[in-house]
């Protein structure tokens, strides 16, 4: 069993260390390989990176390790990517964790500001990557997790 270590988001260019961003990408591999190389060519400080895909094509989180007013200018370098559909700071970043436990110690989620069910035998549980991360570290019945890390929920979180 791996636990990594969450790294906290924090809200839309707080002025925080970590700037979150949500980025939908149009197209396919060539695509996410023209957006990964321009995070590498500018040198963005990336703190995360998470990659996941809907009807529409590609959506990434990344979470940026710089002033808010660096994270401005990196937002609209990525905003003028022809493959770029939509770039929005993000007010708020959820993590999403998977969780096989042999205990029901996992219950009691709610109390430390996570949301988790149970589907199948897996336990389901999403929440502020701080929060989860402290969470996680409280179970003792923990047998395998898998952590999709942190993902970006645009605008003001409430949806």
């Amino acid at each position: 069993m791996s636990r990594g270590a969450g790294s906290p988001a924090t809200g839309a260019f707080t002025g925080t260390a970590a700037n979150a961003v949500e980025v939908s990408i149009s197209g396919g591999i060539l695509s996410l390989n023209r957006f990964l190389m321009t995070l590498q060519n500018k040198r963005m400080p990336l703190k995360g990176f998470t990659l996941g895909r809907d009807r529409e094509g590609l959506r990434a989180t990344v979470l940026l390790d710089c002033p808010e007013e660096d994270a401005r200018r990196y937002t609209t370098v990525l905003a003028g990517l022809e493959d770029v559909k939509n770039t929005e700071a993000a007010n708020d970043a959820l993590e999403v964790v998977l969780l096989k436990v042999s205990g029901v110690g996992w219950k009691e989620s709610e109390a430390a500001g996570v949301s988790a069910h149970e589907s199948g035998g897996t336990v389901v549980a999403s929440g502020r990557p701080a929060d989860v991360a402290a969470w996680i570290s409280g179970l003792e019945d923990v047998e395998d997790i898998v952590r999709l890390g942190p993902v970006a929920r645009p605008g003001n979180g409430g949806d």
